[in-house]
C-alpha cells in the first residue's frame, strides 16, 4: 500500500509554515526479510515527515511496524531484514545566532545542498550519525548498561569513542541530569544495580543526549516501569525537549501514554500509517475505525466495563497482508471496495489524514469514551 506524503495530503495553505521545517524525511520505506514461506513485510511503503523540534509519537499493537519505523530512521534495520526507500536527514544549518553550525555532518555525502541520504551511508559515517545526530533510547533500561561498569563509565567511553571533549561533554551529562532530576556525583558513581529502574531509564536518556543529537528516537521507553515512573518521564520530555531543542520520535503501544507528550500522532497498522494528525484532532475526533477502536479498546475511569471492547481478530500476517485496506478484516463496516482497493491517506481535517473511504461513517457509528467523560460518536 502506498502511503501518501504528509505534507501533500490536504493542499490547505493553513498547514505550510508546520511542515516547513523537516529534520527527517521518510519515503516509500520498506523493510522485509525472507523467510522459508515467503518475504514477510514488517514496514509497507511509508511515508513521513519529521518536524524539527517537535514530538512524533508512532502508536500501534504490538507487531504493527513501530520498531522497524525507528530502525528505519537510523538505517539500523538487523540482517537478514533489507529496507529500502528513501530516508533524508536535513541537519540544522546555522546556530541560533546565525552563525554556520560547528555540529553539522559535513563529512557525509548530501543529496542536496542540505540534506543528507541516511541509507547511503558508509558504515563509519553510521556510526556517528547514530550518536551525534540521531540517537536513540530503548526499552529495557535494566539490559542496556555493563552491570561491571559504574554509570560514568558509560559516560566516558561513548564521548571518547567519538573523539569528543571529555570535560565539555560532562558538563553537558550535568546539565542533562539536572533536567531529568538525578543527582550527578549519585548517580555517576554507582553502578546499575544500585539504581532503581527510573533512575536507570533517565540516565540511559541521558546517555542518548550526551553528544547533542538534533532527533531522538525512543523506542517503547517506559514499557517496563509503573505507572507514576512513566507519567514522571513524560513529564520531563517535554522540558527536554524545550530546554535542549530536541525532536523527539516516541514509539509506543499506549496511545493514551502519549496524549499530553506528543505534538502528532502516527498509527500504525499492518505496517503502515492509517492515521496521522494533530493530537488533539487525533483523539477527539479519530477518523480511521483502528484508531477509534484502538481508543474504545482503552479502559477509562470514567465508563463502565462494557464500554470497552477488544479489537475483535488478529494483527495480519506479515507474509500475508491482506488486500485492499488491510484493515478490512477486523473492520465493522468494510464493504466490498475495501477488500479490493487501497486507501490512501486523504485529509480528515486540518493537519489530520487518514487511509479510509468512509471516515464520516466511522465517526458516527463507531464511538469512544475519553478519560474526560466526553463520548466521540
Amino acid at each position: 500500500m502506498a502511503i501518501g506524503q504528509q505534507n501533500q495530503t490536504t493542499g490547505d495553505d493553513e498547514t505550510d509554515d508546520a511542515d516547513e521545517d523537516i529534520v527527517m524525511e521518510v519515503r516509500d520505506a520498506r523493510v522485509q526479510f525472507g523467510m522459508s514461506r515467503g518475504q514477510a513485510w514488517v514496514l509497507n511503503d511509508v511515508d513521513m515527515d519529521v518536524r524539527r523540534e517537535e514530538i512524533l509519537a508512532i502508536v500501534g499493537e504490538s507487531g504493527s511496524g513501530k520498531s522497524m519505523f525507528a530502525a528505519a530512521l537510523m538505517d539500523a534495520v538487523e540482517d537478514p531484514g533489507h529496507l529500502s526507500g528513501d530516508v533524508t536527514y536535513y541537519p540544522r544549518e546555522t546556530e541560533d545566532d546565525g552563525t554556520p553550525s560547528t555540529d553539522q555532518i559535513g563529512s557525509y555525502d548530501a543529496v542536496g545542498d542540505d540534506s543528507v541520504d541516511v541509507l547511503d551511508m558508509s558504515d563509519g559515517e553510521l556510526q556517528s550519525f547514530r550518536w551525534e545526530e540521531v540517537s536513540m533510547v530503548f526499552q529495557g533500561a535494566m539490559n542496556s548498561f555493563n552491570p561491571t561498569m559504574k554509570i560514568k563509565g558509560h559516560f566516558h567511553e561513548t564521548i571518547q569513542a567519538h573523539n569528543a571533549v571529555l570535560d565539555e561533554r560532562m558538563e553537558h551529562v550535568r546539565d542533562l541530569f539536572e533536567a531529568l532530576h538525578l543527582d550527578p556525583d549519585r548517580v555517576m558513581n554507582s553502578y546499575p544495580h544500585e539504581l532503581s529502574g527510573g533512575m536507570k531509564q533517565r540516565a540511559l536518556i541521558a546517555l542518548a543526549l550526551v553528544l547533542e543529537p538534533e532527533v531522538l528516537v525512543m523506542d517503547e521507553p517506559t514499557a517496563a516501569l509503573d505507572l507514576l515512573m512513566q507519567r514522571s518521564i513524560i513529564s520531563m520530555l517535554r522540558e527536554l525537549r524545550d530546554e535542549f531543542e530536541l525532536t523527539i520520535v516516541f514509539i509506543t503501544h499506549d496511545l493514551p501514554l502519549v496524549a499530553g507528550l506528543s505534538d502528532r500522532i502516527g498509527v500504525l497498522y499492518a505496517f503502515e500509517f492509517v492515521e496521522v494528525g494533530e493530537t488533539r484532532s487525533l483523539l477527539k475526533d479519530a477518523a480511521h475505525p483502528y484508531t477509534r477502536a484502538l481508543l474504545r479498546s482503552v479502559p477509562s475511569i470514567d465508563s463502565d466495563i462494557d464500554s470497552m471492547q477488544p479489537i475483535e481478530g488478529a494483527r495480519p500476517d506479515p507474509v500475508n497482508i491482506p488486500t485492499g485496506c488491510s484493515f478490512h478484516p477486523r473492520c465493522p463496516i468494510a464493504d466490498d471496495r475495501c477488500e479490493i482497493e487501497d486507501p490512501d491517506l486523504v485529509s480528515a481535517g486540518e493537519d489530520h489524514d487518514a487511509a479510509c473511504f468512509y471516515t464520516d461513517q466511522a465517526r458516527s457509528e463507531l464511538s469512544y469514551i475519553l478519560d474526560h467523560g466526553s463520548t466521540e460518536d
